[in-house]
């Protein structure tokens, strides 16, 4: 074969050639060759994404790796407070408190010195102090459920509302118990980002706010890509029936080898599941004057929440607010919005400005809905020493606030007619069902004790920030 090119006419040697005494077109062959290539990398993309297709219908249509939506991944504050509120055995309680942990150490705190026994905060909801001092107040007696849970938001609060808090299981009244960190936490990416989220979320549909719960534009693709497309909706679903399959797996084949606590796992990787509690791993104890832990200073924690004032953060989670109480004025039931007490150290990481925008809007949101509206921390009977830290009261503290609370709701002739006094029996309240002693031998098990944890056979042990133990370690979390 020979190849004479016309590069002596000054003809370039790309344009023409001669094969064999025959003439060929090199680049128009080559451009050729470039667009069947690229018709076969389209044609082939177009297959892949039909199959993906077709496989994304036959997961859905087989509902491969779905689950229940109260079949929750692994066991945390919020999925035990959800179970046991929609259980069958559960009476529909006159009473539901809503908050964060401001709200639920205390709560426990002051049932465990009630009770003079721990209280295991996986399975503990109701306030068995206050239905006491109610009742001493008013004559009637009343069940409470608490649904107060570590890093609830307003959002979270509205979620619990919209989606528990109804029909047959609609309470009589929700005191809800508020704290400035709930609207002007700087430290929250967003409404998404909490731990009661994660979990509400799975109960129902909330399209009508996702505005609010997820207002960036990356955050509302994922939404929507989420709804349209199955494995990536389910992805949490089916990577937890996998995850169960594999330790089933383990266990029948390793039988003798006992699988680590979470106590343990979260020694090596320290954010291993940071909400995460089972049963008997957490447990309030009885405290007094005595045996109470030290003040923990937590100064440092909220000056980088209060930092910067998100204007969009503080106006999203007053209109979850107005959501809440208008969702409960169309089932009947009555809100009483507190303001929860803090300590003045607190108090002053805030501007004027800030702090102003946050009383005025309670107090005109509660007075535009109907609220019930009370103030404690204005009230000043909440000194330094009824602080577990510089925001959560410790159970001396949260007694006082609970007497208070009594007091007032059975000397309101709104609230104590809105209650339906005849929902239940009229019988004293019984102390819940509180677990055997536990055996010392058990070193995962966890006691919040309002600001420590402490060993079964009374030993000391490491002290802890209550409000980081109970909301996880995760800053803008709490």
């Amino acid at each position: 074969m020979s190849v004479s090119t016309k590069e002596s006419a000054g003809i370039p040697r790309s344009s023409t050639a001669v094969l064999d005494g025959r003439p060929a077109a090199c680049e128009p062959q080559a451009e050729e060759q470039k667009g069947g290539g690229r018709r076969v990398y389209a044609s082939t993309a177009l297959w892949g994404l039909a199959m993906f297709a077709v496989v994304c219908q036959l997961m859905a249509a087989t509902k491969l790796g779905s689950l229940h939506p109260e079949d929750f991944p692994y066991p945390t504050w919020t999925s035990w407070a959800i179970k046991e509120y929609n259980s069958p055995k559960t009476p529909t309680p006159n009473l539901v408190f809503l908050g964060s942990s401001l709200m639920l150490v205390p709560l426990d705190g002051v049932d465990a010195d009630f009770t003079k026994k721990p209280i295991d905060g996986a399975k503990h909801h109701k306030s068995i102090f206050f239905e006491s001092k109610f009742k001493d107040y008013s004559g009637d007696s009343i069940k409470t459920f608490n649904l107060a849970l570590p890093g609830e938001m307003p959002s979270d609060a509205y979620l619990l509302t919209k989606f528990l808090l109804k029909n047959e299981k609609r309470p009589d009244v929700i005191v809800y118990g508020v704290g400035p960190r709930d609207f002007m936490d700087n430290l929250l990416p967003s409404p998404k980002a909490t731990d009661p989220f994660r979990y509400l979320s799975r109960l129902g549909d909330y399209n009508e706010r996702i505005d609010l719960i997820a207002p960036k534009w990356e955050e509302r693709l994922a939404y929507e890509l989420a709804r349209a497309i199955y494995p990536l909706g389910e992805s949490e679903n089916i990577m937890t029936s996998i995850s169960r399959q594999f330790n089933n797996f383990l266990v029948a084949t390793f039988p003798n080898v006992t699988p680590s606590s979470t106590d343990k796992r979260r020694g090596l990787l320290p954010e291993y599941h940071p909400f995460e509690i089972n049963l008997k791993e957490c447990y309030f104890r009885p405290t007094d004057e005595k045996n109470r832990p030290p003040f923990v200073d937590n100064i440092d924690e909220y000056r980088k929440r209060y930092k910067t004032l998100k204007q969009d953060t503080f106006e999203s989670q007053m209109q979850f607010l107005t959501d809440i109480l208008d969702t409960a004025n169309a089932r009947g039931t009555h809100v009483v919005l507190l303001a929860m007490p803090i300590t003045d150290i607190n108090r002053q990481l805030i501007s004027d400005k800030a702090w102003e925008q946050y009383k005025t809007s309670l107090e005109k949101l509660a007075a535009a809905k109907g609220a019930t509206y009370f103030d404690f921390y204005a009230t000043k009977q909440f000194p330094l020493s009824d602080f577990g830290d510089t925001v959560h009261l410790h159970s001396g503290g949260g007694a006082r606030l609970l007497d208070m609370l009594a007091k007032k709701l059975a000397d309101n002739h709104e609230i104590i007619s809105s209650f339906n006094i005849n929902r239940h029996d009229d019988t004293e309240p019984q102390v819940a069902s509180l677990d055997e002693p536990i055996a010392a031998s058990q070193s995962t098990a966890k006691s919040i004790n309002a600001s420590s944890r402490t060993n079964p056979g009374g030993g000391s042990s490491k002290q802890l920030n209550p409000a980081k133990q109970i909301a996880g370690v995760k800053d803008g979390a709490m």
